[in-house]
């Protein structure tokens, strides 16, 4: 990639680091599920006696299901309720035939060996990945900006990007001097993350607090210009306005545009590059649904010695609705009746949790702690589309273009190859994200396809003359989302705002509740609710934290005692206040 992303090599799968995120900087989840595992089973908890109490969770995505294979283990009586006819949520590998290996990966597509827990429950389940992602730069790809067209080589940045591509790189390798502040550079963050090491860690801290304090209330948009409009910027040369920040706009940090994102928070990009979520990022060929085919099929030793298996406690097409404590326990209103259980983890995205399980009401019946529920609800969701086409052929085969970024309709394309016998190859046509996919949102799919290879043929008509359906089929050979008019989904991951970062903290760790004074029987679990929304390490962890929070109300006992998210994590107290507040 030519925009210099961080370089702190991660784990692959066969060789795990336990590695926190510097905003959870104490708590590795790989190291606390290795410290909970008793003869090579992993249990996070025991209880003395097993209780009888019933746990329902709401949402078979990534964190219901990690909360519900962990609690199973653990010997509880656990039922998820998925609302679709099958597991996996954004997990959402949608084949375009039944027995071919062409899919669609309609959610999460590329993943960091930094996602530790993920790649935690890769090697558990057996699931094997590959480098052939085709991130711009890696593979042949054309750059288009303003009708100008460039094939990207490598790291080098295409004519009349180098100030942009030098400045981000000069920053996250450097750092910054803002306000009089200096910025430790994020490389640097992270690699100190990285170390294992206790004063390394502590020197990470205290250099994102500086970032915290002087970036919390600016946007992308404001961040960039205070850092690269000042008269000495990372890269020694002052961004043009408004030109480089168009640059910027279209091709980011080297994977696709952010200019949709200009009104998100700072430091959201700047996550990304501490904690290496844009670094080696690999593919999984038989799709990312293997994560929940893994939680469901694989079995589950329970601490008296019997086996179960996830995929007999998963209720599927079962639309909960609201949640009420009463005198008896908690009830749960679904198209199937009323449901009723002791305790109640809902794990779904954040729009959900208010508009569907009422989960975030304030007032007599509150579930959640007033600022939780406030942040819950404020959280920024960010809509996003995507649109697939299986080709008759792999036509980018012998080194044509398998990639192009622009500032246009189509803003990112990837070709994916499957290997599919029959010669088909897949294309993603479009992703993109906020108002690039609002201008998408009201076109069907052949309305939508015919836009978009008219947008690409603008780069490269021979690319986009291929991007006919095979066999001419729209049906069966064009798949499409817009994950905002999606029901029960309402959006496709959170990206806080400017100054949100205060009610993300106060969701996070509402888990935290458990075994309080207000401990209310009901936690709230997804990556919506983490630091990394919109990746499936965010929604793995709050699921893990949910489910420690699960045992800590129910008497039990974290197997790891002084090493779980309950010891581990804990919010600070003024650490995303606005900078000078």
């Amino acid at each position: 990639m030519w925009l210099h992303p961080n370089t702190t090599r991660f784990g692959a799968a066969e060789g795990l680091e336990e590695r926190p995120y510097i905003d959870t900087p104490h708590l590795s989840y790989v190291k606390w599920l290795r410290a909970s595992q008793v003869d090579g089973v992993t249990w996070i908890a025991t209880f003395n006696p097993a209780p009888s109490a019933k746990v329902a969770i709401i949402g078979g995505g990534a964190a219901g299901l990690s909360a519900a294979f962990e609690l199973l283990a653990a010997g509880l009586d656990v039922t998820v309720y998925e609302q679709s006819d099958q597991p996996g949520g954004r997990m959402d590998s949608v084949p375009f035939q039944t027995g071919s290996p062409d899919l669609t990966e309609l959610g999460a597509m590329r993943f960091p060996p930094s996602e530790e827990t993920l790649f935690y429950y890769f090697q558990k389940f057996g699931i094997q990945t590959t480098p052939d992602f085709p991130d711009p730069g890696k593979v042949p790809t054309l750059v288009s900006f303003k009708g100008d067209v460039q094939k990207l080589s490598g790291t080098t940045p295409p004519p009349g990007f180098e100030t942009v591509a030098g400045g981000w790189s000069a920053l996250v390798s450097d750092g910054a001097t803002l306000d009089g502040v200096t910025l430790a550079a994020p490389n640097q963050i992270g690699t100190w993350m990285a170390s294992g090491d206790a004063d390394q860690v502590a020197q990470a801290i205290a250099a994102w607090q500086q970032w915290i304090r002087v970036m919390v209330d600016r946007s992308l948009f404001n961040g960039l210009a205070a850092i690269f409009g000042a008269p000495n910027p990372p890269g020694g040369k002052t961004w043009a306005y408004p030109e480089d920040y168009e640059r910027f706009a279209a091709l980011g940090s080297g994977f696709g545009g952010f200019g949709p994102l200009y009104q998100v928070g700072f430091l959201e990009l700047l996550r990304l590059v501490i904690n290496g979520l844009e670094t080696d990022q690999v593919f999984v060929p038989g799709g990312i649904r293997q994560v929940a085919k893994g939680f469901l099929t694989t079995p589950i030793t329970r601490p008296d010695g019997s086996t179960t298996y996830l995929s007999d406690h998963v209720r599927t097409g079962v639309t909960c609705g609201q949640v009420t404590r009463t005198s008896a326990g908690l009830t749960i209103e679904s198209n199937t009746g009323t449901l009723q259980a002791d305790r109640v983890i809902v794990a779904t995205t954040t729009r959900a949790m208010e508009i569907d399980t009422g989960a975030t009401r304030f007032g007599d019946g509150a579930l959640l702690p007033a600022e939780a529920a406030a942040g819950v609800n404020t959280l920024h969701m960010m809509n996003s589309s995507k649109i697939f086409v299986r080709t008759k052929t792999r036509f980018w085969e012998g080194g044509g273009t398998r990639a192009i970024l622009n500032d246009t309709l189509s803003r990112a394309v990837y070709t994916l190859s499957y290997d599919d016998p029959s010669g088909t190859g897949v294309v993603l046509v479009s992703y993109v994200w906020g108002d690039a996919s609002t201008k998408q949102i009201t076109l069907d799919k052949q309305a939508r396809l015919a836009a978009l290879r008219a947008d690409i043929a603008e780069i490269d008509p021979d690319f986009a003359e291929n991007l006919e359906p095979a066999d001419g089929d729209y049906d069966t050979n064009v798949r499409m989302i817009d994950w905002e008019t999606e029901p029960h989904y309402y959006g496709a991951f959170k990206l806080n705002r400017p100054g949100q970062d205060h009610y993300c903290q106060s969701a996070y760790y509402a888990f935290l509740t458990a075994g309080t004074a207000q401990d209310t029987g009901v936690f709230v679990a997804g990556s919506a609710l983490s630091w990394t929304g919109g990746w499936i390490e965010g929604a793995l962890q709050t699921g893990l934290n949910a489910a420690a929070a699960v045992v800590t109300s129910l008497g039990g006992t974290l197997t790891s005692a002084s090493y779980n998210p309950m010891t581990q994590l804990a919010p600070g107290t003024d650490d995303y206040a606005p900078a000078g507040k």
